[in-house]
């Protein structure tokens, strides 16, 4: 009976821990999260390690006796049972820690999630109690606490083997999750005056909410157009000039001469780009698009329209490298992309 009590009372305050890192919200950044993250590692070696001397201790005592009559065959049995105890509850701590400041569960997650190391450890230690007491192993009681084992086995083993997207689409609120995300988003378009990292937030947003704020927020700039070109003329050792394309369709240059030179020679980028990305042996579907060549034969109709013939080359350039066949998968954006350049060349007087 000391070692009943030992075991449960260690087992027991390794639990009351667990709750404690799985209920507390930490604030705090840097090394003070680092720290936070060591305290929950340990948190859950301690809870692991009794809970495995707790396991060893109650077969020891014969309470999986019911489980199997050969001694071997009933510890394998045992042990991967107490593995996948230990998996769901070891998964809800560390998905419990990622989500914490998101605040993004559902009510299905604040169950599963949230709350799952209140009683998710209890479908161990109610019935390791329950067996190591033959009093009570009567009637109802010996029915529930099997059925307790099995329902935490089969909920370790789902978190362990579903994968993790797919376990947030369970139980993430998606539409937290957007409201989360706008609020970062808009407190870093208010942080800064970089045309840079607005064009990031204009771009690599999709609720149309941030692109209006980011957007809103680049037109509003002092010396903005010289702070685009001079991204324009970085074009060799940065992709910023495909960012600065996207913009320019959604505002009206003041001083189009500013641009007709450092877009012509981006355009001529691109072409080098189109030469090489089609056939490369990587994944460049996400750079062919950022490339938007459609974007680039709107905005040169719309607010170049003056500068044809100084564009008219590298337009060119760009017909001919899509005339080449692409990798399979890039088909279908490089005729988008064919389509485009040709309608554009037939406006301005590039077709022979």
């Amino acid at each position: 009976m000391a070692a009943n009590s030992i075991l449960f009372t260690l087992t027991g305050l390794s639990y009351l821990a667990l709750l404690a890192i799985n209920l507390y919200k930490p604030k705090g950044t840097g090394d003070q999260l680092v720290g936070w993250g060591f305290i929950v590692l340990g948190v859950l070696a301690a809870y692991v390690v009794c809970s495995l001397v707790l396991t060893i201790h109650v077969a020891y005592k014969g309470g999986f006796a019911w489980i199997a009559e050969a001694k071997v065959k009933r510890n394998i049995i045992v042990g991967l049972l107490w593995l996948c105890l230990m998996a769901g509850v070891v998964h809800i701590s560390l998905i419990n820690v990622d989500w914490k400041a998101a605040g993004t569960a559902n009510g299905f997650g604040l169950v599963m999630v949230h709350y799952g190391a209140v009683w998710l450890p209890l479908l161990m230690l109610v019935p390791y109690a329950i067996m190591v007491n033959p009093d009570w192993q009567s009637g109802a009681y010996a029915v529930i606490f099997k059925l307790m084992l099995v329902v935490g086995c089969i909920i370790g083993l789902a978190f362990h083997f579903t994968p993790r997207e797919q376990l947030g689409k369970w139980f993430k609120d998606e539409k937290a999750i957007k409201e989360m995300k706008y609020e970062t988003a808009m407190k870093d378009i208010a942080s800064t005056d970089e045309p840079r990292w607005l064009l990031y937030d204009m771009m690599n947003n999709d609720d149309v909410r941030i692109q209006k704020a980011a957007i809103d927020k680049l037109a509003s700039l002092e010396n903005l157009e010289p702070k685009l070109v001079e991204l324009l003329n970085n074009y060799e050792s940065s992709a910023d000039y495909l960012y600065v394309y996207a913009f320019l369709e959604k505002y009206r240059v003041k001083e189009p001469a500013l641009f007709v030179e450092p877009l012509n020679k981006t355009i001529s980028r691109v072409a080098e780009e189109l030469k090489y990305r089609p056939q490369s042996f990587g994944s460049e579907e996400d750079f062919l698009k950022l490339l938007n060549v459609e974007g680039l034969c709107r905005v040169l109709d719309e607010q170049f329209s003056a500068n044809k013939a100084e564009f008219l080359p590298n337009m060119l350039k760009i017909k001919a490298e899509l005339e080449t066949t692409p990798k399979p998968e890039y088909v279908a954006i490089c005729n988008q992309y064919k389509v485009a350049v040709n309608n554009w060349l037939n406006k301005n007087g590039g077709q022979r």
